[in-house]
């Protein structure tokens, strides 16, 4: 299976901001047994995003895009994706719903124009967004996988972990256990500098500290052969975890 991300931004190619986003996903990808082909940055111009799009589907199998589903106008990836696979953009009232219940919970006014998130691609599978007002969207069309993830890292990481990095388990035929520690009293910087080393030194299995919803999250997924086999490579890591961070650790799910 060979994938493509490619990147929307202006600011990107202006070098204002880093690429964080590419390289997260691609050693998720990598990971689950998804290779990464190629990289690809392109500003906020639908017409070379277009390109970018249909260049993309005739090399890879799986296209990945991250940011361009913001409220304003030059956000135009879900347009110009549904332009270039032939489908309409459609309401999507759940959407709507979750979009107004964030803006009601952040104590602020939804502008009229943060209904253009809730708008997405005809059939599409909603990729839920915990942290934000912008969904994903994941399109299986011809063959080919189109996926569509915002652009803040504080976003786009917690739904691929849950969402994404499931669907590419069961798509790759591998197991994936994964078990998530959360982290209390400590800020995310800190925590991550006194398990660095341990991230570090693993590949199988692999260690993903994020946050969502405000909390700290420190993933462990092995894959393996067989669920068993997958658990007993995720618990030392986990005690070499636990070990470093003691009673800031307050929850095992998995």
């Amino acid at each position: 299976m060979i994938a493509e991300i490619l990147s929307v931004g202006t600011e990107l190619l202006m070098g204002q901001i880093s690429n964080t986003d590419a390289q997260y996903i691609t050693k998720r990808l990598n990971d689950v047994g998804v290779n990464v082909y190629y990289h690809t940055v392109v500003g906020d111009n639908p017409q070379r995003l277009k390109q970018s799009v249909s260049l993309a589907l005739s090399r890879s199998d799986v296209l990945i895009t991250t940011g361009g589903l913001g409220p304003t106008k030059d956000d135009l990836t879900k347009e110009t994706i549904a332009q270039a696979l032939g489908l309409k953009l459609v309401l999507d009232e759940c959407s709507h719903d979750k979009i107004r219940v964030f803006f009601e919970r952040v104590g602020k006014k939804m502008m009229d124009n943060n209904l253009k998130q809730a708008y997405v691609p005809e059939g599409c599978t909603i990729i839920p967004n915990n942290n934000g007002t912008a969904p994903g969207c994941l399109i299986e069309k011809d063959g080919k996988t189109v996926i569509m993830l915002p652009g803040p890292p504080k976003e786009m990481i917690p739904m691929f972990e849950e969402s994404l990095l499931p669907y590419f388990t069961k798509k790759t035929g591998q197991i994936i256990e994964s078990k998530m520690l959360k982290v209390f009293g400590i800020g995310e910087s800190e925590m991550e500098t006194k398990i660095l080393d341990i991230v570090e030194a693993q590949s199988n299995p692999t260690i993903a500290p994020y946050v969502n919803q405000g909390e700290i999250v420190i993933r462990v997924t092995a894959r393996c052969k067989d669920r068993n086999s997958a658990n007993q490579m995720i618990n030392p890591v986990i005690d070499k975890i636990r070990d470093r961070l003691g009673i800031m650790l307050y929850a095992l799910n998995g």
